[in-house]
């Protein structure tokens, strides 16, 4: 099974070993720019959510693209750790691990009742890409890491179940991900998940249908399982 990589931060300290005072920075930067954007986040805000003074930020921090790093490294590292948690991964039928992932993701996002916070990776792609390459790229590490992934079960899935189907695995996986950070960011403007819903529910029609699967197939040990 393909899992992620993360990137090397040089030297930095890892989530799993650092400091408690760090880590209620990390954590403070992780929540205001997800909520708010870096641009629109300041030391001073990440402090006082911390609970730390500027003084303290600089003692971990070199500057506000420091942190930013972390934090972006802190968000991939426990979507990590939960999605290789999630019950989708345990299922022995590559196909079933694709449902299933659609299942889990969709869920994850907030459901029908909470709506998502979006993705701090897709806040940072879109609105660093341009002025901060360092930011950039880590983004771009993490995001291709996230479609390697996918197109790994759907590889394996096109091999047991679809062999002659015209489709690339890397390439849906890519339109897979774009769809997901397309669907967060118009959840966020519309204050509905409701679109999340719909886009995951045409592209898992789309899986059907370049699979040959019936309903059947596809609603059957993924949603039994998703939730475990």
């Amino acid at each position: 099974m393909a899992t992620y990589q993360l990137v090397c931060m040089l030297n930095r300290t890892t989530s799993s070993t650092m400091s408690e005072t760090r880590r209620k920075l990390v954590d403070a930067g992780v929540k205001l720019m997800r909520a708010h954007g870096y641009n629109a986040t300041t030391v001073d805000q990440i402090c006082a959510e911390a609970g730390v003074t500027k003084g303290g930020f600089f003692h971990y921090f070199k500057s506000k693209d420091d942190i930013a790093q972390a934090a972006v490294t802190h968000f991939f590292e426990q979507r990590t750790e939960s999605y290789e948690a999630a019950g989708f991964r345990k299922m022995a039928d590559p196909l079933d691990r694709v449902f299933g992932r659609l299942d889990y993701v969709q869920e994850n996002s907030g459901g029908k009742t909470h709506l998502t916070k979006g993705c701090l990776i897709g806040v940072f792609a879109q609105e660093l890409a341009f002025t901060n390459p360092e930011i950039r790229d880590i983004c771009n590490n993490f995001f291709s890491r996230v479609a390697s992934d996918f197109a790994h079960d759907l590889a394996e899935a096109k091999a047991v179940h679809a062999p002659d189907a015209k489709f690339d695995p890397k390439g849906l996986a890519q339109m897979y991900l774009a769809m997901v950070q397309g669907s967060l960011m118009l959840a966020k403007l519309a204050g509905s998940n409701d679109v999340i819903y719909d886009n995951f529910e045409l592209f898992r029609n789309q899986l059907k249908t370049v699979f040959g699967v019936t309903d059947s197939k596809s609603d059957s040990k993924a949603a039994a399982k998703v939730g475990n």
